[in-house]
């Protein structure tokens, strides 16, 4: 990866093909989460452009908050002389991709959101309020192993409940993953973490995004989908939906051609319809 400093830490990136470009902001622990998606043949006809984010991968930190991921990926774009781009995030990624395109609308061309966590706040008041009374005890569970010092019992202790196999699909994401998401701990369990279960995004917020939103669902019916999908309607009545029969949140990395043709669709055709607009 080519490395270049912004915001006074040094960013590891990847750029490959032509055409369109692609911003890809992954999720939390693994850097290379999205690099299976991002080398997709249904992918090959945009200009792909992934990073890893602050204090995690071969990006220096410190880690940083939400407005300073958004300062990263603005300026990474501004460092590559992309005026604008397509932008898609997995989980938190896809949070970050929400934050950066009301901030700076006039750099988003269109966002697809990879199952972002709904802000616990709106959890609570909405229909789907029990999520909590589960997601709660594995976050103190990951938490009480981390400060013991079990990073791997840590990381069961929050997927292996809900199903996923994070070992593999770290795997999935390429040589070295599961070992970069062990030494790059510290990011998740003592600043990344916490953020999370404060973070919101308000009304106004998405009144000022006015680019087309795909949102993307794995195991539809599923409580935390549901809420999530729910919670971006809200925010989004023209959101697209597309869905993953029989995937999980790590399908990005272990089932990276699915995921990628219903993207590539919908950019396209939001590509194109700029394009004679």
């Amino acid at each position: 990866m080519q490395q270049t400093t912004v915001n006074g830490v040094d960013l590891a990136y990847d750029v490959e093909g032509e055409g369109a470009p692609l911003l890809f902001i992954h999720g939390a622990i693994w850097a290379d989460f999205l690099r299976p998606l991002a080398t997709q043949p249904a992918l090959s006809g945009f200009r792909r452009i992934r990073y890893h984010r602050r204090g995690i991968g071969h990006s220096s930190g410190p880690a940083g908050g939400f407005d300073d991921q958004v300062a990263d990926a603005v300026a990474l774009l501004d460092r590559l002389e992309v005026d604008s781009a397509h932008l898609v995030g997995h989980s938190e990624g896809a949070m970050i991709v929400m934050e950066v395109a009301a901030a700076h609308p006039e750099r988003v061309r269109s966002i697809a959101l990879l199952e972002p966590l709904p802000p616990f706040s709106w959890v609570a008041a909405s229909d789907f309020a029990d999520i909590l009374r589960t997601i709660g005890p594995l976050m103190e569970a990951m938490a009480g192993r981390y400060q013991a010092g079990d990073v791997i019992g840590a990381y069961d202790a929050l997927f292996t409940p809900q199903g996923l196999d994070w070992r593999s699909a770290a795997g999935a994401a390429g040589p070295g993953a599961v070992a970069q998401g062990i030494e790059d701990a510290t990011t998740w369990f003592e600043h990344e973490a916490p953020a999370l279960t404060e973070w919101s995004f308000r009304p106004e917020q998405a009144a000022a995004i006015d680019c087309p939103v795909l949102s993307w669902c794995a195991q539809p019916g599923a409580p935390m989908p549901l809420a999530t999908r729910a919670f971006l309607h809200e925010l989004f009545p023209r959101c697209e939906d597309v869905d993953l029969e029989g995937g999980d949140h790590f399908s990005v990395a272990t089932d990276p051609a699915a995921v990628a043709e219903p993207i590539a669709a919908f950019v396209s055709r939001h590509s194109a319809a700029a394009v004679l607009t």
